[in-house]
């Protein structure tokens, strides 16, 4: 422990002369900055004194043609190189991987074999003596709350991650950053080993606080998360709207079509009374007798409306596909956008239309924006998976809750990317990724 407390002592004295050096690189810029700022008020006071000066004309352009371009190059060059080179060679000497298991294992030991308590630990109290000096961080306690609940001892590991949410300082949130840890880490752990002990309704609590970096490939968490959102009732956003669409064609300027706001990033929108009975009793009896078209021109009649509600173009995009969820039927977390083998092409929107009203579940929803769609007869769900800049919408991320009784049959419309290229350019930088 002296030969760490050594290396400790080196790593904070190399730190702080790596700070010195930016700090002498900020200095020496905010004076340059100063110096000429007061240059262009001076300009701007007399502006065309200044330039009927030759002297001054010659040193603006002087200054303007050699000088910003070696403040570049000094914006582009690296600072403290040799202060860095130094503390990755000092890592050969700092604990391993195993030094802070033992460690971990020693204090789990501790509260074991003394029946102390981890609040009490955390706040420097061993065997009733404070010492506040020894107090633990929330990053201390997190790591005891990993220990614990990779060996699967899961009550413990809540124990301190609880504390470690209690410890957590907003207010260092930056330097936080800078170990790669939040407060939405805690948040992880928290739902995960609650919803492995199958408390799944605090356990997705924890999990939405943090689903910016939830992993929803892992099938457990992603299994809780769509419980826990198939469970929830259809709560619409406060703050958008309802309206009529009458303006993406020219024919919703005779037959609006009434929508509804539910997100505007990424845009998802639902049309009622978007398809007519006598349509879905045509699609279903084609559904019931495996026929894939027939003579009433009802496919051409559905792709003009959803060519009316998207304002995209639809010359190429998939053909239209009536889909049948039986009981217990759902489809897992998925993105449509991305491109696969068989489709050379990205979605930049998907078109659903619900042809029955399920009585029991059978939602389909939108984990990242707290979504949940209630299936209702004649309505069709609008939403882009791409961004702007033409990746896929991290957060149109969607799944479709198990149907209990009866099924549930939607019509579904996927549309390609390319094909908008002139209706919805690309930018040229992504906004969510």
């Amino acid at each position: 422990m002296k030969a760490l407390l050594n290396v400790e002592e080196m790593l904070e004295d190399n730190l702080s002369e790596y700070m010195k050096e930016l700090k002498s690189k900020l200095d020496l810029t905010q004076r340059a900055l100063a110096k000429f700022r007061d240059e262009a008020n001076s300009m701007s006071n007399d502006f065309e004194a200044y330039l009927s000066n030759p002297l001054s004309s010659f040193a603006l352009i002087r200054h303007q043609q050699q000088d910003w371009h070696k403040w570049a190059l000094f914006m582009e060059q690296r600072i403290g190189q040799e202060h860095i080179a130094f503390a990755h060679h000092m890592r050969s000497r700092l604990p391993t991987a195993v030094d802070l298991t033992e460690a971990t294992r020693n204090i789990e030991t501790l509260i074991k074999f003394y029946q102390l308590h981890p609040k009490d630990l955390a706040n420097g109290i061993l065997l009733s003596h404070s010492q506040p000096d020894s107090a633990l961080n929330s990053l201390d306690c997190y790591a005891l709350g990993m220990f614990n609940y990779m060996k699967k001892e899961y009550s413990k590991a809540e124990v301190w991650f609880n504390i470690s949410l209690t410890l957590y300082d907003k207010s260092d949130k930056d330097k936080y950053n800078v170990y790669n840890f939040s407060e939405k880490h805690i948040h992880k752990w928290l739902g995960v080993l609650l919803v492995r002990r199958r408390e799944h309704s605090l356990g997705v609590w924890h999990l939405n606080q943090a689903k910016d970096i939830l992993d929803y490939d892992d099938e457990m968490i992603s299994l809780a998360i769509i419980k826990g959102h198939c469970s929830a009732s259809f709560q619409r956003p406060t703050h958008l709207h309802c309206r009529y669409n009458n303006w993406m064609t020219p024919f919703l300027r005779i037959a609006p079509l009434k929508l509804e706001e539910l997100s505007l990033d990424p845009l998802i929108v639902l049309y009622h009374k978007a398809i007519y009975n006598s349509e879905i009793e045509t699609l279903l009896r084609r559904q019931e007798f495996n026929l894939i078209s027939g003579k009433d021109n009802i496919d051409q009649t559905i792709h003009e409306r959803v060519a009316d509600i998207s304002g995209f173009n639809l010359d190429r995009s998939e053909v239209l596909s009536v889909i049948n969820n039986d009981i217990g039927g759902h489809f897992q977390l998925q993105e449509d956008a991305p491109e696969t083998a068989e489709r050379p092409q990205d979605r930049i929107a998907t078109v659903l239309f619900y042809l029955e009203d399920v009585e029991l579940v059978g939602a389909t929803i939108f984990p990242r924006l707290n979504l949940t769609i209630k299936p209702e007869k004649g309505t069709a769900l609008l939403w882009h998976n791409l961004e702007s800049c033409g990746s896929s919408h991290p957060k149109a991320l969607h799944a479709a809750c198990p149907v209990i009784s009866s099924s549930k049959y939607v019509l579904t419309k996927q549309i390609y990317n390319l094909d908008q290229m002139f209706i919805k350019p690309c930018q040229a930088h992504c906004t969510n990724s």
